[in-house]
Order: structure tokens, then sequence, then C-alpha cells
């Protein structure tokens, strides 16, 4: 089971709702943006540590692509 899944738009989202944007250079989407960090930060995780997050999210996002859809 992945927790990667692609979007009718394109897109690809993670389990967690970070909704990455590959034709944005794997920026997430403001929306999903907001709602991570509120999220994260309802768990007790620091700016630093969501940003890091998101970050490896993206990493991994695109990642995940490569090895399964080229």
């Amino acid at each position: 089971m992945t927790t990667w899944y692609i979007l009718p738009n394109g897109n690809i989202k993670h389990a967690t709702g970070l909704e990455l944007q590959p034709e944005q250079d794997w920026f997430p989407t403001s929306e999903s943006m907001v709602l991570f960090t509120e999220r994260e930060r309802e768990k007790g995780a620091s700016d630093v540590l969501i940003v890091k997050y998101m970050m490896d999210l993206a990493r991994d996002g695109e990642q995940w692509v490569q090895d399964n859809l080229t």
C-alpha cells in the first residue's frame, strides 16, 4: 500500500493531506500547506520541523513518481 495518490488534476497527494504540484517544481499547494501546518502544530511540532517534514515529503513524492510512473 502506498501513501501517495495521483489526483485527476495531475497533482500528487500524500496520506497526510499534503498535495504536491509537479508542474510547479513539486511545491505544495497553498491550501494543503495550511492544513498540513495546522495539523502538525496541533500535534506539537515546531515550525522548523513542519517545514523539514514538508520538504522531505516533496522529495519523497518526486522520488515515488520517478520509481513508479516513469
